[in-house]
């Protein structure tokens, strides 16, 4: 997306970006033969060090986007139109 159009936020979108049409696992999750098969079958794949639900990615862009200066209230991942999980401070 371009800057104009995300108000600003260009950056978290391109960071973001890595994430999209990728298999997300948790790290040690599977057997290694499981993650030598998906590599084999050309599947791109990212580990993350916790399990990666809506709930626990609400909190990871959370925690990323005041890492890299933003004022943030809340972050909220959506797993389909009508569910979404949030994460917020005060």
């Amino acid at each position: 997306r371009d800057a104009q159009e995300s108000r600003g936020l260009g950056d978290v979108y391109k960071r973001q970006d890595r994430l999209d049409h990728v298999f997300i696992m948790e790290k040690g999750t599977l057997k290694e033969s499981t993650v030598a098969a998906l590599r084999e079958e050309q599947f791109h794949l990212i580990e993350m060090d916790f399990r990666p639900t809506a709930e626990n990615f609400a909190k990871y862009f959370y925690e990323k986007m005041q890492v890299h200066g933003y004022q943030v209230k809340c972050a909220t991942v959506y797993e389909t139109p009508n569910n979404s999980a949030a994460y917020c401070e005060d």
